[in-house]
């Protein structure tokens, strides 16, 4: 399971009172301002390089949950935005891989860093997901 994906079920099943619960109305908001569609974004990975309207909503995206500012990933966010739902072994796995990306200070950049994080964030895996919420999860 990728961060996008893990930041849609969480806001379909509902399981956080953070700031993911906005996350569907920020993910149009950001797909507009980016001009892509959501068959953009799930499609990101079948090339090399998905394009700077996908990097640039990612950046968007990042921002608007509270997991980026100002080019640089916000201290404790991967575990405040998902450390309700996922062990605490992979908020210290993502924390310690993805805090360590830096960016340069260009806007450009900035979608670039924002993709990179992104990248980085679908390192989590069902398996991170805490027991309790794997059983909502799965029944809907």
């Amino acid at each position: 399971m990728n961060f996008f994906d893990c930041c849609t079920l969480l806001v379909v099943v509902g399981t956080l009172t953070t700031c993911l619960v906005q996350a569907g109305p920020i993910k149009d908001q950001c797909m507009a301002a980016a001009g892509i569609t959501a068959q953009d974004v799930a499609n990101r990975h079948e090339s090399d390089d998905p394009g700077h309207s996908v990097k640039c909503f990612f950046r968007c995206f990042l921002e608007n949950i509270g997991i980026i500012a100002d080019n640089e990933i916000i201290p404790g966010a991967f575990d405040r935005v998902l450390g309700h739902i996922v062990t605490v072994e992979a908020v210290e796995r993502m924390e310690a891989t993805c805090n360590m990306i830096k960016s340069e200070s260009t806007h450009d950049e900035s979608c670039e860093f924002a993709w990179e994080i992104s990248e980085c964030y679908e390192g989590v895996r069902f398996s991170d997901v805490k027991n309790g919420r794997r059983t909502r999860i799965h029944k809907g």
